[in-house]
């Protein structure tokens, strides 16, 4: 067999192997705009301010979107209620539909996505965000052409914590039989358990707003995706069938 042969045979056997993200907050620096969103949501709707309030992001962050609008709304002392809810709905939307075009990528995000397709990985997306705000973000900075696969809150009726849209995510790629070829980054305590749920291996990644988040259950814990050939070891180690 020719060099070109076996590298031909390695490439077709990895491309079953998979790396699934999350989005906000794993690869897009999106937290810190959704939280401001959401204050400036319940300030305009005449909600008490408060330290609690502009800190409360770091409680919430993994929660639905239902979950984190109504402790908000407690957090503002505003009723909660059908037209208030529909209210909120619309402002926030307002809102973060402005905040969003300032989303940037985390800090190696690019880098490792980059080296990720090198490997002949495949890739997906699974996140709890509408589809609209995953392809503003995928779109304005140009990466849609590195997922294979794409998981938004319109794919499934069920939400992390359940394991509905990793599964969602295994069936598209074939892989619901066998979950130990693919690995998940997750930055949420909700995610890991969607994606341990799920049969899958997690690498949680840390940054300032899920500090109180309970990591326990990862696999592997890391600061940032900055170190790209480290990452991509550790990828390889839980790839290839041994435990790390």
């Amino acid at each position: 067999m020719t060099h070109s042969g076996i590298q031909q045979k390695k490439r077709v056997r990895r491309r079953r192997e998979t790396v699934l993200f999350d989005q906000d907050g794993v690869i897009a620096a999106s937290e810190i705009k959704k939280s401001e969103a959401h204050v400036e949501t319940v300030l305009r709707m005449g909600g008490t301010n408060s330290e609690e309030l502009a800190t409360l992001f770091a409680d919430v962050i993994g929660l639905s979107y239902e979950e984190t609008r109504d402790r908000y709304l407690q957090c503002g002392m505003i009723a909660v209620g059908p037209e208030v809810n529909n209210t909120y709905r619309a402002l926030y939307r307002s809102i973060y539909s402005v905040k969003i075009k300032e989303v940037e990528l985390t800090t190696g995000a690019l880098s490792l996505l980059e080296g990720i397709a090198r490997q002949g990985y495949r890739i997906g997306l699974v996140s709890s965000a509408h589809s609209e705000e995953v392809s503003t973000i995928l779109g304005r900075h140009g990466i849609d052409q590195f997922f294979d696969i794409v998981v938004t809150a319109e794919s499934v009726d069920h939400h992390k914590p359940a394991p509905d849209p990793y599964l969602k995510a295994l069936a598209a790629l074939g892989l619901q039989e066998k979950p130990y070829l693919a690995v998940v980054f997750e930055d949420t305590r909700a995610g890991i358990i969607a994606a341990r749920a799920a049969g899958l291996r997690v690498i949680a990644v840390r940054h300032p707003l899920n500090q109180r988040q309970d990591f326990s259950e990862a696999d592997r814990i890391i600061d940032s995706l900055t170190e790209g050939n480290q990452i991509l070891a550790v990828i390889e180690t839980f790839l290839s069938g041994y435990d790390a």
